[in-house]
């Protein structure tokens, strides 16, 4: 995995810049977010100790609306960021390309395919512009506002953060199994769609000829061949990513609910507060999404990598 990122990674160039900044602007993004967790701890304990102040309301208030105004402000630019470098990472590569292309000899393309090269720059380099600086920043920023989020809770309680950094690593392991196995898989994925739109030009291109000799049927079975592979290849991909990716919703279930069980469980022995126990409940439903959202990028990685 963390050969493909640095593919991506320098592959972006000059919009290295921009990458970098999307990815700050989403740990502060997962900052604010927190400002919400603030909220409702400074509800439970104004509840759990009976307080008929309005003050806390007002603090929670103030919580939400900087939570909600960062994160729309963040949000934004961060969006702002990755679409810049996606475009124009792209836009500089296929500019490479043709430099280079106006300088190859005369018979070079006696060889080598014009559909293959048109492939290339299309389908196969959309598939970096639209996917490539989204998934970097998703796995990365994840990874780090993860780690953040995890320490936050094993300061506040141990045993809390103890069972979540489990389920973080179980989490983990099943997702690194999926990316192994995607790596399998995804150079073929990314070839047959190479050649699924070099033979379709080449159809357009000889459409006359079709025509002419009524070969509809006969002379277009690489097309139709690059479309069954094509499809053969995309329900690989789905068939072998299920059962990874209903493994990890079940692990993050499981361990929210024993996070949920274990605080009633200490609640009720008496080793726990009553308020930080229904803290730790609504803690139990927040604390995996941002690994979720750095696991969901990891399914498209190797796409990525390979294209």
């Amino acid at each position: 995995m963390i050969g493909v990122l640095k593919k991506i990674w320098h592959f972006a160039g000059e919009e290295q810049g921009n990458i970098r900044k999307s990815m700050i602007l989403g740990f502060f993004y997962a900052v604010f977010h927190m400002f919400q967790i603030a909220a409702i701890y400074v509800v439970v304990l104004a509840l759990v100790g009976g307080s008929t102040d309005s003050t806390p309301a007002w603090q929670a208030l103030g919580l939400l609306l900087a939570s909600i105004l960062g994160r729309a402000v963040l949000n934004r630019f961060s969006q702002l960021q990755q679409t810049h470098a996606g475009y124009f990472m792209v836009a500089n590569k296929r500019i490479s390309i043709g430099d280079k292309l106006k300088r190859v000899p005369m018979g070079y393309f006696n060889d080598q395919s014009l559909g293959e090269l048109t492939g290339i720059t299309t389908t196969v380099l959309d598939e970096v512009e639209s996917t490539g600086p989204m998934v970097l920043v998703g796995i990365l920023g994840g990874l780090i506002n993860s780690a953040v989020m995890l320490l936050c809770v094993l300061f506040w309680d141990w045993r809390i953060g103890l069972l979540a950094l489990a389920g973080m690593l179980v989490y983990l392991a099943l997702l690194s199994g999926m990316e192994k196995q995607s790596a399998k898989i995804a150079p073929k994925r990314q070839r047959d769609e190479a050649r699924l739109v070099e033979a379709v030009l080449e159809q357009l291109q000889g459409m006359s000829v079709i025509k002419s000799f009524n070969l509809t049927g006969k002379g277009d079975k690489r097309v139709r061949q690059a479309l069954e592979d094509s499809r053969a290849n995309n329900l690989a991909v789905e068939k072998l990513f299920t059962p990874y990716i209903w493994s990890q919703e079940m692990v993050l279930h499981l361990f929210s609910v024993l996070i949920l069980a274990a605080s009633v469980g200490l609640c009720l022995t008496g080793a726990m507060s009553l308020a930080n126990a229904l803290m730790a409940v609504i803690v139990s439903f927040l604390i995996f999404s941002q690994i979720q959202s750095a696991g969901s990028g990891v399914s498209a990685l190797r796409l990525v990598g390979s294209s």
